[in-house]
């Protein structure tokens, strides 16, 4: 099998090619600098893939992927989130050719559902803002294709997913940092967002993982939900790095630091990735986040 990964160079995409490679999976990047907004360059480089032949899976990473940013450059967003994809689709459209397409959309397409314990692949998405609907766009193009033209597509819907050289633009590296940099320079306090959201945090080794059983295993033209199923509070996730690092540190709310609409409570059923792929994650919170700390802690 060859594998084509858009959005290498991000958080995600070294572990995704480097799991890929261990598995014995030729893993080829798409060229890190192409705009996918393209249509005549990614046009190019997927017939470029294609033209070899054999057994052959797309994963889509590109995207822009922060919820806060995405309320200020709305348009921006869609237009790299949805028709960067769309452009994907079409590329591959016209080459005829069969392959798997691991589309990677997120949890944040489910919106608030804080009534449900978990949220499975039957819930109805509720997009909160402008990257929630993007990524549901994406997906709806994705299924749509599939249907149109055999295209083998699958869905996966990742939840919180965190581990080292995360951009501290994201809560649990940017708590990290803000952490570390308090120990390191004897300082009593950091500043913080919303504290009452819950959320299920999965490490990116397990992910990608999961995606690449995806790819092998999944069910074409569905959902998966990617989640620990466990709920935590983003309180106790800070209180239980802070033990980690065994200092004392006091927690200042921050007006700029929450955002316009939050999702209260977002926790994933996986049951349908464990019944059809077996998937069972390897690292514990503890671990990931004694990780997240040793990475900071380095390079701080």
């Amino acid at each position: 099998m060859r594998a084509l990964v858009t959005g290498s160079r991000g958080f995600v995409g070294p572990y995704l090619l480097g799991e890929l490679r261990q598995r014995g999976i030729e893993a080829t990047e798409l060229t890190p600098d192409s705009d996918i907004c393209d249509f005549e360059v990614i046009s190019s480089e997927i017939e470029s893939f294609v033209d070899l032949g054999g057994e052959m899976v797309v994963f889509h990473l590109a995207a822009l992927s922060h919820v806060g940013t995405s309320w200020r450059e709305p348009e921006r967003y869609l237009s790299i989130n949805a028709g960067g994809t769309l452009n994907i689709l079409r590329a591959i459209a016209t080459r005829n050719v069969k392959l798997r397409f691991v589309y990677v959309s997120s949890s944040e397409v489910y919106g608030n559902h804080k009534e449900l314990d978990k949220v499975d692949e039957k819930v109805s998405p509720m997009p909160l803002s402008p990257y929630a609907a993007s990524k549901l766009c994406g997906e709806t193009f994705v299924l749509q294709y599939g249907r149109a033209y055999g295209l083998d597509a699958i869905v996966a819907r990742p939840f919180n997913h965190i581990g080292p050289n995360q951009s501290d633009n994201f809560l649990v590296a940017a708590i990290a940092r803000r952490l570390c940099q308090a120990k390191r320079d004897g300082g009593s306090s950091i500043p913080v967002g919303n504290l009452d959201a819950v959320r299920d945090f999965l490490d990116v080794r397990d992910v990608v993982r999961a995606y690449v059983d995806l790819a092998l295993k999944g069910e074409a033209n569905s959902l998966y939900n990617i989640s620990s199923g466990r709920g935590v509070m983003v309180l106790d996730l800070i209180n239980r790095m802070i033990d980690l690092l065994g200092v004392e540190i006091k927690l200042t709310t921050d007006p700029t630091l929450v955002r316009p609409v939050e999702v209260a409570r977002l926790v994933g059923d996986s049951s349908k990735l464990i019944r059809d792929l077996d998937f069972e994650a390897k690292f514990s919170l503890d671990e990931t986040l004694l990780d997240v700390l040793s990475y900071w802690q380095d390079r701080l």
